[in-house]
């Protein structure tokens, strides 16, 4: 298994040649040596989540450290693989003409996109005035598993 800062971005479904859903026990060959002998590393971000960032953090996997799955993918910095027509580093202006269906809810923060679930982008700033959300960046592309969205999958039974 490799990762591709090339490969499409799929809501709910991947990225990076990654697939969400895949259990930990599959990326043996990706995490062995990281941080030590391979560019990345690996964190507890939360006490349910593992998060290991490969290369230059430009993918991460999220890990559900109780069923051992990716749960959630993040695309940033040199990731070149594009949402249609959207990619990393855009302006979110630009990415709303490219895909009208994308919009900035103030309630989660970041850009969603109407009728599909499982992705966000989000923008360098927490909490940001939205009317300066046009002309920031595009930071991020994140791709989840829009079962962790239910009651169950809050308790990693996904």
């Amino acid at each position: 298994m490799e990762i591709s800062m090339l490969a499409p971005i799929v809501p709910n479904e991947g990225l990076g040649g990654l697939r969400l859903r895949t259990h930990v026990s599959e990326l043996t060959e990706l995490v062995h040596g990281l941080g030590v002998t391979k560019r990345g590393r690996y964190e507890l971000v939360s006490p349910f989540e593992a998060r290991y960032l490969f290369s230059d953090g430009s993918v991460q996997a999220a890990i559900d450290v109780r069923n051992g799955r990716i749960f959630k993918l993040i695309a940033s910095k040199s990731y070149q693989g594009r949402f249609g027509k959207v990619r990393v580093g855009m302006t979110v202006h630009d990415a709303i003409v490219e895909d009208p269906r994308l919009y900035y809810s103030e309630a989660e923060e970041c850009i969603l996109c109407r009728g599909i679930g499982g992705i966000t982008l989000g923008v360098p700033v927490v909490d940001p005035e939205p009317s300066q959300v046009p002309r920031m960046l595009i930071s991020e592309i994140t791709v989840y598993a829009v079962e962790i969205e239910t009651t169950e999958g809050q308790k990693g039974n996904w």
